[in-house]
């Protein structure tokens, strides 16, 4: 690696680096009348679910992946820990979240303590080299995860390896479609640092790492209605932040078929 050059996965951390802080957080919640020993996973929704589809795509990832109360899932690039958090709330399950943004894992763990959900977990680390043993998890999932992975092979080789044998691993991301992309979008501010594949392309990867019985469900519809509806919900008296112009390049990605966004779910033999 060339001197100050930095890795594709510290590209991504660096990027994130410049997501709203804590305190902003928490002002709006405090608008909201929500002080910090009131939080639910429910009421952080608007705030820690990230990703495209928001709470609503969490949910409907919770269903397909189906975890028991017994089962302990691992979040592979958990952010402020708002899937995490869901996830346990309504399954029971026990839930390890590892993502290499040490702000995000510190306000996921923040955050998690305010909800009083000791069942949920988080710790810095790479999702190409996991500091897990083999077979050490029930369950697995990422959610718009893998756009800022290059190492993708590698990524899912080291998911496959801490997974127990008839393990289910589940991801909601999107991927690249036809036509030019806008930048900047919530991930990469430039081509440079987005690494979307196709969804072909991903569904070979996941079969190269040995996951078998894909069920793929494309859900950019359910994506770009979610969108507009935070858009419509902003207040429109203040400029777009850096991150809503980011969102708005998303979405527009999505209406233009740039970008797709697939839910799979699928299986360790």
């Amino acid at each position: 690696m060339a001197a100050g050059r930095l890795t594709p996965l510290s590209e991504a951390a660096d990027h994130y680096r410049t997501f709203p802080p804590r305190d902003s957080i928490l002002a709006a919640l405090a608008r909201r009348g929500h002080a910090p020993d009131t939080l639910t996973p429910d009421r952080l929704a608007p705030f820690d679910q990230l990703h495209t589809g928001g709470a609503p795509a969490t949910a409907a990832l919770i269903a397909r992946l189906a975890p028991n109360p017994a089962d302990h899932v691992l979040d592979v690039g958990s952010g402020l820990g708002g899937p995490a958090r869901m996830l346990a709330a309504r399954t029971g399950c026990r839930v390890t979240g590892i993502d290499i943004t040490p702000r995000f894992v510190a306000d996921a763990t923040f955050f998690t303590a305010c909800t009083g959900q000791p069942r949920v977990s988080f710790q810095e680390g790479s999702a190409t080299a996991l500091p897990f043993g083999d077979r050490s998890f029930d369950a697995a999932w990422h959610i718009h995860m893998a756009m800022n992975v290059a190492d993708k092979a590698a990524m899912y080789a080291e998911i496959f390896r801490v997974l127990k044998p008839g393990a289910a691993f589940a991801i909601d991301d999107p991927v690249r479609g036809e036509g030019e992309m806008v930048f900047p979008v919530p991930w990469a501010a430039e081509p440079r640092t987005s690494y979307l594949c196709t969804a072909e392309a991903l569904v070979d990867l996941l079969a190269g790492a040995g996951f078998v019985a894909p069920e793929i469900e494309d859900v950019t519809a359910q994506g770009i209605a979610f969108a507009l509806e935070r858009e419509r919900a902003r207040d429109n008296t203040r400029p777009l932040s850096a991150w809503e112009a980011m969102s708005a390049n998303h979405r527009a990605n999505m209406v233009a078929g740039a970008v797709r966004v697939i839910s799979v779910v699928m299986k360790k033999p």
